[in-house]
């Protein structure tokens, strides 16, 4: 198949989890605030339930990525692939009690948080790509996750939508959720290989889940924590702003398009096609072009603009074009800010790395819901989509201040720019480099005469007596 060319075989059963988790998100998209009115409840509960996902995933991730790099990437996946069947069979119980809307209500809440419990398994399941992806490759697989994600985009609100509609509610997406992540389950119990050998594995395992939370302490003791840490802070803000916008996205569908409930789903479906067509075409014509860095920073330019603009259009017509412009900038984000990453780490602390990032990750989707569900309530959807808009242009601006720190660690060149682009001044460059630890790269030449050096030393600031 043409679309796997140069695609390891280890790496397709991660495709595999990727797509199936994806699917059983998506599924819920034009389901779940529909099934919670139906209950009786506000919006802003909706927004709570999306927010149980992430908040339980903050908790887990940097645990099973330690757990991962201690005891081998292939028993973490399995366990956790286990728990999201478990966690669908929850949501199924749910529907026959819906004659108590609390009952019904609190085990919705359960399978969002026994899912999250082992959704920290996208840091593994990172962490196995990293093993088994060369470097030539790394960005190749990543956007394929990307499109994987579109294809689950495509079909999965879909799905959703139609198995809802029938005579058996929302009982039916949640039998469908189950045959889909038990089968893949059983497809990794038999395909799955592990991607750590034992001579790569940390010696030993810190138990202590205070120690393991605590996010600020193990990113300060990672090898080369200064870009690190800015990546974190890119990750978190273009995190929130991605999530803000996807919680409320399918109430604004209905509420200022006036498309109907089943129709969700369609405009869902269109995402999708969006989606694969920016991973798949895009994202290589620009990648090849830009690298990743440039890639990311030109998704990073893209997005705030898109979501300013997005809020402005009351029909479908008007809208699905904005909606393929702000589909560009996360397509042109979302993988290439997961290979720098990537490329950033120790090899011996990938799993932890790709635990704080998706713990990272899970603190701003827990957020992102919550702010973007009181916004909505409060001001409507407008103001929410702004406020997205806002802080997708933070992470913007902690991108470019950070370029030629990040390029210096990962050994990339960045895409020639005026000078004035890459000086370490100003209040944004400031931040960044708290951010980081006071830490910046060593003299950058980005005019295409070659790098002086890599590595870090301390900025001009903290080698000062005074």
């Amino acid at each position: 198949m043409k679309l796997l060319d140069g695609v390891p075989r280890p790496a397709l059963p991660i495709l595999l989890l990727t797509f199936v988790n994806a699917i059983g998100g998506t599924l819920l998209i034009p389901v779940l605030p529909f099934v919670v009115r139906d209950l009786g409840y506000s919006d802003f509960v909706f927004a709570l339930l999306i927010a149980a996902y992430p908040a339980a995933q903050f908790f887990a991730a940097p645990i099973l990525g330690s757990l991962a790099d201690h005891q081998g990437r292939r028993p973490i996946l399995l366990v956790s692939q286990a728990g999201t069947v478990a966690s669908w069979v929850l949501f199924g119980v749910a529907y026959f009690t819906t004659s108590s809307p609390g009952t019904a209500l609190a085990l919705i809440a359960a399978s969002r948080l026994v899912d999250g419990l082992t959704g920290g398994n996208a840091s593994v399941a990172a962490a196995y790509l990293a093993d088994v992806v060369d470097e030539e490759s790394r960005t190749r697989v990543f956007s394929m996750q990307g499109a994987i994600a579109g294809v689950a985009l495509l079909f999965g609100p879909a799905m959703g939508s139609y198995s809802a509609a029938s005579s058996l509610g929302f009982l039916g997406p949640a039998l469908l959720a189950v045959a889909i992540s038990a089968g893949t389950l059983a497809w990794m119990a038999s395909a799955l290989t592990e991607s750590l050998p034992p001579e790569r594995r940390t010696p030993t395992f810190d138990a202590n889940p205070l120690h393991q939370l605590n996010l600020m302490s193990k990113a300060r003791a990672l090898t080369g924590r200064g870009p690190l840490m800015r990546l974190f802070g890119l990750q978190g803000l273009f995190t929130f702003a991605f999530s803000s916008y996807t919680t409320i996205i399918a109430l604004w569908y209905v509420d200022r398009l006036g498309v109907s409930e089943a129709s969700v789903g369609l405009l869902m479906l269109a995402t999708g096609v969006f989606l694969i067509f920016n991973e798949m075409v895009t994202l290589r014509f620009v990648e090849k072009r830009l690298g990743d860095i440039g890639t990311m920073l030109a998704g990073l330019a893209i997005l705030p603009f898109a979501l300013f603009l997005v809020r402005f259009p009351s029909s479908v017509l008007l809208f699905l074009p904005l909606s393929f412009l702000a589909n560009i900038g996360l397509a042109l984000v979302l993988p290439t800010l997961q290979s720098v990453v990537t490329q950033a780490a120790d090899e011996r602390e990938e799993g932890q790395v790709q635990g704080i990032n998706t713990s990272v990750s899970a603190v701003a989707s827990t957020l992102a819901p919550i702010v973007a569900g009181a916004s909505y309530a409060a001001f409507g959807g407008g103001v929410t989509i702004w406020l997205s808009a806002a802080v997708a242009a933070l992470a913007t601006l902690l991108a470019v201040a950070s370029a030629a720190v990040i390029a210096s660690a990962t050994g990339e060149e960045l895409p020639h720019l005026p000078e004035h682009a890459h000086r370490q001044h100003g209040p944004v460059c400031a931040l960044a480099n708290r951010v980081s630890g006071g830490q910046r790269s060593f003299s950058l030449n980005i005019h295409g005469e070659g790098r002086d050096h890599h590595g870090l030393q301390p900025s001009p600031a903290d080698t000062s007596t005074g």
